[in-house]
């Protein structure tokens, strides 16, 4: 078995699916990875592959989406450093339901799909962090699938509320937003284009919501952002 490399041991080590694992486990792991570096915006798996592997990000970010008839692309989710792609279609031993490229240039080490069967057989315990994981994605599916239901600037509000919960900076000018991708990633994680995002944060603008900048928002009516976020409506 080959020397693991210490980056690829430190991602697999981070990643939640087998957290519960002990380190030798996960060094045999990392020595069994295959590593990728991918140029931004290369294809790593597409919709219909089979799914013969998995992988776990080691640098860079990585983008789960499903491409519609129209060239549109929707996001499903962006993963990091320590984040695992393709594991729940390899799990179920089914086709990739989506795409997979590099969001920026990024390492990936790809491991054969039975490693992870046993992992689990020679550690029952990392089972139970999978399960919770997999629990996890179909939540998060389900807020994806309930945000298109609502109009893009409904979407852009949700997903800007979050943010600002998450990492907002709070200035006398209001809660500054950092908005953690560029606008046409925003856009496609949004399930829309990159035209139709600037309209949105216009009208956010021109209702006092929020003052737009090139890489954050300065958010003023949190409240506001809230109530269109849910969809909710005074009108």
């Amino acid at each position: 078995m080959s020397e693991a490399r210490p980056d690829v041991y430190a991602a697999l080590r981070a990643c939640r699916l087998w957290r519960g694992a002990d380190d030798a486990s996960v060094m045999a792991l990392a020595a069994q990875a295959r590593v990728e570096h991918a140029a931004r915006g290369r294809v790593l798996a597409q919709e219909g592959d089979k799914p013969d592997r998995f992988g776990v990000v080691v640098a860079g970010r990585v983008r789960v989406y499903h491409l519609g008839a129209d060239g549109r692309a929707l996001t499903f989710e962006t993963a990091g450093k320590g984040e695992p792609v393709a594991a729940v279609a390899a799990l179920a031993g089914t086709r990739y339901p989506a795409n997979i490229d590099a969001a920026t240039d990024a390492t990936i080490a790809w491991l054969p799909r039975e490693t992870l069967f046993e992992l689990i057989e020679s550690q029952p315990t990392v089972l139970r962090t999978i399960v919770a994981d997999l629990a996890n994605r179909v939540v998060n599916l389900t807020a994806v699938a309930t945000s298109l239901s609502l109009d893009v600037p409904s979407r852009l509000a949700g997903y800007l509320f979050q943010r600002a919960l998450a990492v907002g900076d709070s200035t006398p000018e209001g809660l500054v937003v950092d908005l953690g991708m560029t606008k046409a990633e925003l856009a496609s994680a949004l399930g829309t284009v990159p035209e139709t995002l600037s309209r949105a944060l216009g009208r956010l603008r021109d209702e006092g919501v929020l003052e737009v900048r090139a890489r954050d928002v300065v958010v003023k009516e949190v409240g506001a952002l809230a109530r269109l976020g849910s969809g909710y409506s005074e009108e």
